[in-house]
């Protein structure tokens, strides 16, 4: 028995409804979202609110509070770019094309994004041949330059001339040295990093079989004039073991 094809539109139907596209008809409107994601001060903002039931198209209205300075409702979205860091509370009401209705409270927190960070790959094992540091930003966000002072024991180790360099075609790089402190200056050509990327790398040559500590004090400049600061130590430091920093606290502590 040959079957009997369905209409096109019926299967068009079909597949909207199965991905909630259309909502079928004595559905009761129903208000999905549960909250709102953390904002951060001067970053584009946007979320969706879901909705469910009751018969599209539907209509958005903010119904009590206030939204943070920046953000609006256009639509079913929350969108724009917050310029004030606070705690917002505001209810969302939403009507259907029955005239049903039903809303809900809503907060956004809206914060300062959080600072980059410097991640400088030292070894935590005893260092006796020339090795080479890749340091890298992490949590970048729209990135233009930084400003890193590093600090190491001279004693210990010896910055390899001329081995300081960018790792990236689009970053220009200046560096001072003098003892056991380095400057370096970086700067993103023509744009800015975002997310986690390798800046630059340098070398050093141990002068006795030894652990290094690298101290790094670093200025991120991004867009907007945003600055942010940090220090950082990573490495074992001079007299003490490698055994010791990975051992249970609690067994360091025994007689």
């Amino acid at each position: 028995m040959r079957m009997r094809p369905y209409p096109l539109a019926l299967l068009v139907l079909a597949l909207l409804i199965a991905c909630g596209e259309v909502s079928t008809p004595g559905t009761p409107l129903e208000l999905r979202a549960t909250g709102f994601e953390t904002a951060f001060l001067g970053e584009p903002y946007s979320v969706t609110i879901q909705v469910a039931g009751g018969l599209s198209p539907y209509r958005y209205a903010l119904k009590d509070g206030e939204l943070p300075p920046g953000l609006s409702l256009q639509g079913g979205t929350v969108r724009g770019v917050p310029t004030q860091v606070g705690r917002y509370t505001f209810t969302i009401e939403i009507f259907d094309a029955n005239l049903s209705r039903t809303f809900r409270e809503f907060t956004i927190q809206v914060t300062e994004p959080p600072p980059a960070a410097l991640v400088l790959n030292v070894p935590l094992t005893e260092l006796r041949q020339p090795f080479t540091l890749r340091v890298r930003v992490a949590q970048a966000r729209q990135l233009q330059a930084l400003r890193t002072l590093l600090s190491f024991d001279p004693t210990r180790f010896r910055l390899i001339p001329d081995s300081i360099r960018p790792i990236r075609n689009d970053l220009a790089l200046f560096w001072h040295h003098q003892g056991g402190t380095i400057n370096i200056d970086v700067a993103v050509l023509g744009g800015s990093l975002n997310g986690e990327h390798g800046v630059f790398e340098l070398s050093f040559e141990p002068l006795a079989p030894s652990t290094m500590e690298l101290i790094a004090c670093t200025e991120f400049l991004s867009q907007g004039g945003r600055h942010a600061f940090s220090q950082l130590r990573e490495g074992v430091p001079a007299g003490r073991l490698v055994d010791e920093l990975t051992e249970p606290e609690e067994e360091r502590r025994q007689p």
